[in-house]
């Protein structure tokens, strides 16, 4: 145990006085350590920049060059490639596809009704004419044709079909053709 003879008045400048002298060997030592990192680390900062110089003159060098020139006209190429083939992605991506439509009809082919052949006919703009397949082939009976033109009526691929009403004046073993309107 340590006894302080000092009067308080003393004692509060000594406190005052060691926390003085910390604080300015703290900034002494924090200022000095800075200082030193500045002296060891501007070697590196110097060679750094020579090299920062050197490099971009060889970049300006490069960039003269009758090679680089032949760099640039590629990627021009590059860049107008990729910009065809995004509008070419664009024009795909609204693309109808026949392929689904045509599976649908096969799908719904009752027993009795053959497809001998499908037709498809791209409608027009002006005027607008819908866009069509044409199935032709062989029924068996008068109901399996009416049982594959109804399930075509409700299949979401077309928004019409048409069958001519000689697809009806037979009974048994005729020939048929249905046109199926695509919706859009």
């Amino acid at each position: 145990m340590a006894i302080n003879l000092l009067p308080q008045a003393h004692q509060e400048d000594m406190k005052r006085e060691r926390a003085r002298r910390f604080i300015v060997v703290s900034g002494a030592a924090v200022f000095l350590s800075f200082a030193v990192n500045m002296i060891l680390i501007s070697p590196l900062w110097i060679l750094f920049a020579f090299q920062e110089k050197e490099l971009n003159r060889e970049l300006d060098s490069v960039k003269k060059s009758p090679a680089f020139a032949s760099v640039s006209d590629i990627e021009e190429s590059i860049r107008n490639l990729n910009q065809a083939i995004n509008l070419f992605n664009a024009g795909e991506r609204g693309r109808f596809e026949i392929t689904p439509a045509l599976e649908s009809v096969m799908a719904s082919r009752p027993a009795g009704v053959n497809i001998e052949s499908i037709y498809f006919f791209k409608g027009g703009d002006n005027p607008p004419k819908p866009d069509l397949i044409s199935v032709f082939g062989r029924a068996g009976s008068r109901g399996a044709l009416l049982e594959f033109a109804d399930a075509n009526t409700t299949n979401p691929f077309f928004s019409k079909v048409h069958s001519p009403i000689t697809n009806l004046l037979k009974e048994f073993d005729f020939d048929y053709s249905l046109s199926l309107e695509l919706a859009k």
